[in-house]
Order: C-alpha cells, then sequence, then structure tokens
C-alpha cells in the first residue's frame, strides 16, 4: 500500500498533527500498523470505510495499544503529550491509535487479533 493511500485512510480523517505537504514521508506506529494489517488481509478498505472518529481516548483502556502502537513510535521521542505522566485534558494520541481504538471498540474479535499479531 502506498504511503498516499495510509494517509487518506489514517492520518487525514484521524489525526490532529497530519498538515498536508509537511514531513510527507513520517508516519506514526499507528497508520504503520494500519498498512501492515491491510497488508496481511486483517483489515480492509471496505472494514475502514464509515468508521468516524468517536469520543476522546483515554490510554488506560487501552494498554495493549500503548505496547504495540507507542512504545515503538518514532514520534515519542520528541515527547507525546498523550503518553506523558500527566498528560493535558485535550491531549490527543495519533491518528492510528485513534483508528485502531475505535475498530478495537467495534469488536473485541479485533483486539484478539491484535494480540495474535507479530508486529514488525
Amino acid at each position: 500500500m502506498a504511503k498516499r493511500d495510509i494517509k487518506d485512510f489514517v492520518c487525514k480523517p484521524f489525526c490532529s498533527f497530519y498538515r498536508e505537504g509537511v514531513k510527507e514521508e513520517l508516519i506514526c506506529s499507528g497508520a504503520r500498523l494500519v498498512e501492515m494489517l491491510m497488508q496481511r488481509g486483517v483489515l480492509t478498505s471496505l472494514m475502514l470505510s464509515g468508521i468516524e472518529h468517536g469520543s476522546s481516548l483515554s490510554t488506560g483502556e487501552y494498554a495493549l495499544l500503548d505496547e504495540i502502537v507507542c512504545r515503538p513510535c518514532p514520534f515519542l521521542a520528541d515527547g507525546c503529550d498523550f503518553r506523558s505522566d500527566a498528560p493535558p485534558v485535550d491531549a490527543e494520541p495519533c491518528g492510528g491509535f485513534i483508528l485502531l481504538a475505535l475498530l478495537v471498540g467495534k469488536s473485541s474479535v479485533f483486539m484478539k487479533r491484535l494480540k495474535e499479531i507479530e508486529v514488525e
């Protein structure tokens, strides 16, 4: 899948940090994971269509996502408000984290599949 496609599915609709034309070569670990899941057939564009940004998320509710999305993320080193010890009330995760959290919220089967996936 081309980076352009993943940005259309993940970054543009879900990420408050995404800016068209700025650091186009970079994507977060969450977007990278969605891309990998699509390449492996775990996710399809049809499964992603119709998913809308929901309410705010708390990292405490998604420990597995913290582990597989946040820990290897290249943006974590620069400081991530969402993952800080005392996050601001309005702190949001990356678009990939949001999309994966919404998918987990829709399906307990998806969470089981995530646990089985060996993340590269």
